[in-house]
């Protein structure tokens, strides 16, 4: 194998690894509770569970970097725009993503021995309500959704992918933000499927041809 070809070989694999390492949080996690109360219990109760869950989350998010990368190079030359912008909100939401994920292994000291469960759930109701977090929150869950939008319509034009596959992109991502929104960890498990099934039919695609190497090809 060239290593010139490596960048693009681990922005592939990142397609499958992303969604596979969500669903093993989802396999992981005992449960998702809604209510800091219900939840710093949850995690005092399963802290290990809880822990594992946090690092496939977090390093899933991470993985969603470089899997922005390679949808945006399979689909620049059709349809610069929709892959560029696309792309760059997806890595933007990926990033938000790896924060919020990063602030669970605070929760999971929060449910450990000795903590107060009174005072720790008071103290993550107040971070989560907190306008200042929320909305990075928010505005992170938005890119991540207007730009796997924008990706789906790019590998739809540039026909890296099967349009069902397309759709699957943002499907699985919003079913993700749903799942956390409606604590379902059976709906956790899911998204990370489906989105496992479109991206991974993406990765499965041949590799896109660069502009110079198509304008090379109709010269000949």
């Amino acid at each position: 194998m060239n290593i010139q070809h490596l960048p693009a070989l681990v922005n592939r694999a990142a397609l499958v690894v992303a969604p596979i390492l969500f669903a093993l949080s989802g396999v992981a996690v005992p449960a998702l509770k809604s209510g800091e109360v219900a939840q710093i219990a949850l995690i005092a109760a399963h802290p290990t569970g809880w822990y594992l869950f946090t690092m496939f989350s977090l390093v899933g998010s991470a993985a969603l970097l470089p899997a922005s990368i390679a949808l945006m190079q399979r689909t620049r030359v059709a349809s610069p725009f929709c892959a560029i912008v696309g792309a760059g909100l997806l890595a933007v939401g990926g990033l938000v993503a790896l924060a919020d994920s990063a602030t669970q292994l605070v929760y999971w000291q929060m449910g450990a021995k000795g903590a107060d469960p009174a005072q720790m759930a008071a103290l993550g109701h107040r971070y989560e309500n907190a306008a200042g977090a929320s909305v990075i929150f928010m505005l992170g869950a938005l890119a991540l959704v207007v730009g796997s939008v924008l990706v789906a319509a790019a590998l739809v034009r540039a026909k890296a992918a099967p349009a069902w596959a397309a759709v699957l992109v943002p499907a699985g991502l919003v079913l993700n933000i749903v799942s956390f929104v409606g604590s379902s960890r059976l709906l956790l498990i899911v998204s990370s499927l489906v989105l496992l099934a479109g991206m991974g039919r993406v990765a499965l695609g041949d590799a896109p041809v660069s502009g110079r190497a198509a304008a090379t090809a109709s010269v000949q």
